[in-house]
């Protein structure tokens, strides 16, 4: 049986500028970093990125990153400030602000969490959703 997620990977077109963006920009804690990967931790969650392709499609795929509110502001005042790309415009509950990396891949920064976004939904998203809980 899954008990949780063991680690999330993605695709980057340069190591070392993904490197300085995660650990320099994100604030993620460095572990390994090689020509074909580096690994880092995002608080509990173990990061991967491998050598890979640019993404560049339309999919709403992307990893939200949980951040408090004390610190959303500041950072996403940094992203603007270095002219990280913003890929879309939040449009759910809570305060979200949705970047691109250096190679392309969809992130979130987002400090609400799931009871917010039930108690909302419940309360906006009309008789058409069934739920579990």
């Amino acid at each position: 049986m899954i008990s949780g997620i063991n680690h999330l990977t993605w695709s980057v077109t340069d190591i070392e500028e993904a490197f300085r963006f995660y650990v320099n920009v994100l604030g993620f804690t460095p572990i390994m970093k090689s020509d074909r990967s580096a690994y880092f931790l995002a608080g509990d969650v173990w990061i991967a990125v491998v050598k890979g392709k640019r993404r560049d499609d339309a999919r709403y795929d992307h990893i939200a990153f949980h951040i408090d509110r004390a610190n959303y502001s500041p950072l996403v005042s940094k992203l603007v400030n270095l002219d990280i790309k913003q890929w879309k415009e939040n449009e759910t509950e809570g305060e979200s602000f949705y970047f691109l990396d250096p190679s392309g891949n969809k992130f979130e920064l987002h400090y609400s969490d799931l009871k917010a976004r039930i108690q909302d939904g419940k309360a906006n998203w009309g008789k058409d959703v069934t739920w579990y809980r």
